[in-house]
């Protein structure tokens, strides 16, 4: 494998390459702050859709999806113009994390019983470190066709609006299955926005 110092890299290359080494610190420091702000908020309610509401597995996704969303903003208003497949590339980033997560907790907690914070966090560090290298790789490839632009963009928005709506939808309403139950693993039989009490108690 050939390396190369930033000096030899495609100046093009290198301004997306460090757009996201700073987002990969970024959106891990905001998701690691995302994790307590509901118990700052005394678990208000109407700020529940942005925030995690309890420890179940999919509320975590939260923590990966919404920082991302922002950083992503921001970083699209230097880079969306300069690229022709920048919501796709985000799309693929927005769905792998949580399901590589997902998968992740579902197989060390299935086969050991573990479950740790710490684990999740260094796991979490190394998800959204994955995920923009593959957003990275996604950018710097060949561009997509013209003719395919408008198709990806429509689709690339819609499946990110469908994980924004399920994440908001599934806040006040979480179908009772182990995926949406805080604290599964100790058989709370919680789900959903928890009382204040509560959930400060598992924070």
């Amino acid at each position: 494998m050939e390396f190369r110092t930033l000096e030899e890299i495609d100046p093009f290359k290198k301004q997306i390459m460090i757009w996201h080494l700073v987002g990969w610190f970024v959106i891990f420091g905001l998701g690691a702050l995302w994790h307590f702000m509901f118990a700052w908020f005394e678990a208000w309610a109407p700020i529940g859709w942005i925030l995690p509401v309890n420890e179940s597995v999919w509320e975590h996704v939260k923590l990966m999806f919404w920082p991302a969303l922002l950083y992503y903003i921001i970083e699209g208003i230097f880079l969306y113009k300069k690229t022709n497949n920048f919501v796709f590339a985000k799309t693929i980033a927005f769905y792998q994390t949580p399901i590589l997560s997902i998968t992740i907790f579902y197989v060390v907690y299935g086969a050991t019983g573990f479950e740790s914070f710490i684990f999740d966090t260094i796991v979490l560090f190394f998800l959204i470190g994955i995920q923009q290298f593959v957003s990275y790789k996604i950018l710097t490839r060949e561009p997509v066709k013209e003719k395919h632009q408008k198709t990806i963009l429509i689709v690339s928005s819609v499946f990110i609006a469908i994980l924004a709506i399920l994440l908001i939808v599934f806040t006040y309403a979480p179908i009772h299955i182990p995926l949406f139950e805080h604290e599964f693993y100790a058989d709370s039989g919680l789900y959903g926005i928890l009382p204040h009490e509560e959930y400060g108690h598992s924070h």
